[in-house]
């Protein structure tokens, strides 16, 4: 006997939408009509954007996620270019919006399009928590997933090494469809963990992943400075320890020893020539 499973996750958000179209698509009364679905469709969309950008500048500035000192640099966590069930679930309950403010439209039903303002201030609050947010001060690195979450804090100083990791990744976005692209921080720290920052969307974001990556670079070699100018005349301080060479700098370094030795000329046997008694100068009496 088959069975079929029925989609689950993200798969069934879309399937629950297409079916949701085609039939409002057909129920609609009129051909010109249909048109206020895609209209209905923006407006949700632009106007979930809206309130939840203003909403989230608003929480920055009374709660801002770096204590004590002001934030250098930042990012989000983009809702409409990041793949992942919670991302899909707040844009779908946006297009949700939309749909139902362009069938009220449609209709004159005046309740249907309230839903619809509704839905859309529902989805503005679980895009806020659901929100993941980095930011960098002088001396701190913060970052919180979710609003009222744990904000998690790690100090420049005890950071030893700093990646940006991108990578094509499967999922659905409405930006994007299926070709989506993160990045995300990750900082490698003194005892060797390795702490990974929130991820976005590489297309949008990858340029203010990289203003926090510079930030703390530039904070480290300050740092550095300032101890170099407290230690004057005395023993520098230890360099950094060096990074683990990766498989591609090994392969270099082997390829630039081999050309080393193929540009050294080749060896004769003859003893290198020395200088006989007669040949020195002589001495000054």
């Amino acid at each position: 006997m088959i069975t079929i499973k029925p989609p689950r996750g993200p798969a069934a958000v879309a399937l629950g939408a297409i079916v949701a179209l085609v039939l409002l698509l057909v129920l609609l009364p009129a051909a010109h009509s249909r048109w206020w679905l895609p209209i209905g469709i923006a407006a949700g969309v632009g106007l979930h954007t809206l309130l939840a950008r203003g909403l989230k500048a608003v929480l920055s500035a009374v709660s801002p996620l770096a204590s004590g000192a002001p934030e250098a640099a930042g990012y989000d966590r983009s809702v409409y270019g990041t793949p992942g069930r919670d991302m899909l679930e707040v844009a779908g309950a946006a297009v949700a919006a939309g749909l139902l403010m362009g069938v009220g439209a449609v209709s004159g039903w005046g309740w249907v399009g309230a839903a619809g303002v509704l839905v859309v201030l529902a989805a503005v609050g679980l895009d806020v928590q659901r929100w993941h947010r980095v930011a960098a001060s002088a001396d701190w690195v913060w970052f919180q997933r979710g609003w009222g979450q744990k904000v998690h804090q790690v100090a420049i100083e005890n950071i030893r090494d700093i990646s940006i990791h991108e990578e094509d990744v499967g999922g659905f976005t409405l930006r994007r469809g299926s070709g989506n692209r993160i990045c995300r921080l990750n900082l490698r720290m003194a005892d060797k963990r390795v702490v990974a920052l929130p991820k976005t969307d590489a297309h949008r974001d990858l340029e203010a992943v990289e203003d926090v990556a510079n930030h703390i670079r530039t904070r480290q070699q300050l740092t550095q400075e300032l101890q170099a100018r407290r230690d004057g005349g005395r023993a520098p301080a230890a360099a950094p320890a060096a990074a683990e060479p990766t498989p591609d700098d090994r392969a270099m370094m082997r390829e630039l020893r081999r050309l080393r030795r193929a540009a050294q000329p080749a060896d004769t046997g003859a003893a290198p020539p020395t200088l006989t008694p007669a040949a020195r100068p002589p001495a000054e009496r």
